[in-house]
């Protein structure tokens, strides 16, 4: 999904009038702005004020002592205004929970003349994380703000510069419990997460459970790939049986799943051939 795409569905609100310039423009100070039930999400929902809170004056900023006219400080519209090499602007705020990322738009008093290159920052506000994307990198944040990098909270790996974090992604997607929600989780723009039915098979001992099917948000290579049409009811006969078949083991517990395309992570693909490694529990999604 590309990434003006991907912004038009997390930035809905941008699509209001009184908001579309705050996020039109990026080039500016301005920004475009195992098998259990389903994880519960960790969310980390962002503050959904527009304003800053309040910050402790002697705070020291990303690159020293905030400087005494800190754009980002300035709490209200009217204030920004008085500040010369200030304006108020509309910028990209991500949240994530078990709906997957969202997105809004927080207006905060930046610089008039940015520079570097866009940048994501954290913070924590009230006990939750608060992730914004600036279109620059802002010189004057306080020690309360860190840059999104993989050890920040997930809401960091929705925004379009964080690095892809692949040892967080069994963590990412499995926090989310809606297949819109899956569908939508993109990782600098790619589809990462692919909402799959997952069949525990009890233990390794060639015998299909009548445990039920979970739907779970799972971490997956090609996650947007649709390689097929899956049948409507899944087990199906054997014989044409087009969808691909994965298997693992968590807890002594042999897990299957199948899929049109996506390749889960952590899975292992079922061969036609049987071998001693691969587990007869394979067949049990086909008749």
């Amino acid at each position: 999904m590309t990434l003006p795409a991907r912004l038009a569905l997390l930035l809905l609100p941008c699509l209001l009038p009184g908001l579309l310039p705050a996020c039109g423009d990026s080039g500016d100070a301005g920004e475009t702005s195992s098998t259990t039930a389903p994880a519960t999400t960790t969310g980390e929902p962002a503050s959904s004020s527009g304003q800053t809170p309040t910050t402790s004056g002697d705070a020291s900023s990303s690159t020293g002592a905030p400087p005494s006219d800190s754009c980002i400080y300035i709490k209200t519209e009217s204030e920004c205004a008085m500040a010369t090499d200030c304006t108020w602007k509309g910028v990209v705020q991500y949240t994530y929970g078990a709906q997957g990322c969202g997105g809004s738009i927080a207006n905060f008093c930046v610089d008039k003349t940015p520079t570097g290159v866009a940048s994501a920052w954290y913070r924590e506000v009230d006990g939750d994380a608060q992730v914004l994307e600036f279109g620059y990198t802002p010189d004057d944040l306080g020690a309360d703000w860190q840059p999104c990098t993989c050890d920040g909270p997930l809401a960091c790996l929705c925004t379009s510069v964080t690095e892809s974090c692949p040892a967080r992604l069994g963590e990412f997607c499995g926090g989310i419990s809606t297949q819109m929600g899956c569908s939508n989780a993109n990782v600098l723009g790619d589809a990462r997460c692919a909402w799959l039915s997952v069949s525990p098979e009890g233990p390794l001992d060639a015998n299909c459970a009548d445990d039920a099917q979970v739907e779970l948000c799972l971490p997956a290579d090609m996650a947007s790939a649709q390689t097929c049409t899956p049948p409507a009811y899944t087990f199906g006969s054997c014989a044409g049986f087009n969808q691909e078949i994965f298997w693992r083991e968590v807890n002594g517990v042999v897990e299957i799943t199948v899929a049109c395309g996506p390749q889960p992570i952590g899975f292992t693909k079922c061969e036609a051939d049987d071998t001693p490694q691969q587990p007869d529990e394979c067949s049990c999604r086909c008749l």
